[in-house]
C-alpha cells in the first residue's frame, strides 16, 4: 500500500482527530485548504496551551555526552549497505525509535543524511537502522556516525521536560487539550497566534521578525539576538499597523 506524500486534511482532522493508532507515518507532510502545512506527530506528553510553540523532546542518546546523536559503528558498512548497527548500551529501545530520522556520517569525506525508515529493537545494546537509500562509502567499525530519531516523534509543551533551551520548536497546536501519547497533526506553517513574552510585533515600525522564547511564548528578534542568543524564528507578522499584534505567518518545516 502505498500513502501521499502530503496529506489533504480537512478542518476536523487538524481540530478533532487525536488517536491511539497512527493512519500516516510519524512526520508525514498534510495541507489543509488555506496552505498551512502540518506534520503528523506524536506526543510524548500532555499539552494544553495552544498559544504556545511545542519542542521536539527527542534526547536521542540520552547517557552521551550532552545528549547528542553520536554513537559508534557496531560493525564495518560495505559501499551498497543499506543499514548499519549501532551502539546505545544506555536505553532500551522500542523497534523504530529512529524511524523518520536520519543519520550522518561526519568525516571529512562522509555523506548524508540519509532517511531512516526503519529501525530494530534492542539486540544486546545494539540496533540496526535501515536507510532510504545505499550508503556509498565504507565506513569501519568503531567509527562515529550519528544517528537522529524523528523530529515530530516526541512533542511537548515547551519547558515541561528539559527547560534549558537547547531543544528545537517543532511547530504549534492551535486547538484543545491532546493527551500524551496521541497521534495528532502539529501546525509547522501558516497563520498561528502566539502569546508574547516582550515587545508587540507591529507596536513599532520595521518591528516583525519573531523567534520563540524558551516556554513557547514569542518575542522580537532584536531583542532575542541582543545579549549573544540566536533564538529560533518562529515567523513574521502578518497584518499592518502601529498597535501591535502576534498573529504570525509561521514559517517551519
Amino acid at each position: 500500500m502505498s500513502f501521499p506524500f502530503i496529506a489533504a486534511l480537512g478542518w476536523r482532522a487538524v481540530f478533532n482527530e487525536y488517536v491511539s493508532t497512527k493512519t500516516f507515518n510519524v512526520g508525514n507532510l498534510g495541507m489543509t485548504e488555506d496552505g498551512s502545512f502540518w506534520r503528523l506527530a506524536k506526543a510524548g506528553g500532555a499539552m494544553t496551551n495552544a498559544h504556545r510553540g511545542v519542542i521536539n523532546a527527542n534526547r536521542h542518546l540520552t547517557g552521551v555526552t550532552g545528549d547528542s546523536a553520536e554513537t559508534a559503528l557496531n560493525s564495518a558498512i560495505a559501499a551498497g549497505d543499506t543499514s548499519m548497527v549501532i551502539d546505545d548500551a544506555t536505553n532500551a529501545r522500542a523497534a523504530d525509535y529512529w524511524k523518520g530520522g536520519y543519520t550522518a556520517d561526519p568525516r571529512a569525506a562522509g555523506e548524508g543524511p540519509h532517511y531512516i525508515w526503519k529501525s530494530d529493537a534492542e539486540n544486546s545494546d545494539k540496533y540496526t537502522i535501515h536507510v532510504g537509500g545505499d550508503f556509498a562509502l565504507a565506513n569501519a567499525s568503531g567509527n562515529t556516525v550519528h544517528a537522529y530519531p524523528s523530529p515530530y516523534g516526541d512533542i511537548r509543551a515547551a519547558n515541561a521536560r528539559y527547560p534549558s533551551g537547547n531543544e528545537q520548536f517543532a511547530g504549534a497546536i492551535p486547538f484543545g487539550a491532546i493527551t500524551s501519547g496521541k497521534y495528532f497533526w502539529l501546525k509547522v506553517k501558516g497563520p498561528n497566534w502566539f502569546g508574547v513574552t516582550s515587545t508587540w510585533p507591529g507596536a513599532a515600525a520595521e518591528d516583525r521578525l519573531c523567534t520563540f522564547h524558551t516556554d513557547g511564548s514569542i518575542e522580537m528578534a532584536d531583542e532575542s539576538y541582543n545579549g549573544g542568543k540566536s533564538n529560533q524564528i518562529a515567523g513574521y507578522l502578518m497584518y499592518s499597523g502601529d498597535y501591535g499584534d502576534v498573529m504570525l505567518m509561521m514559517n517551519m518545516w
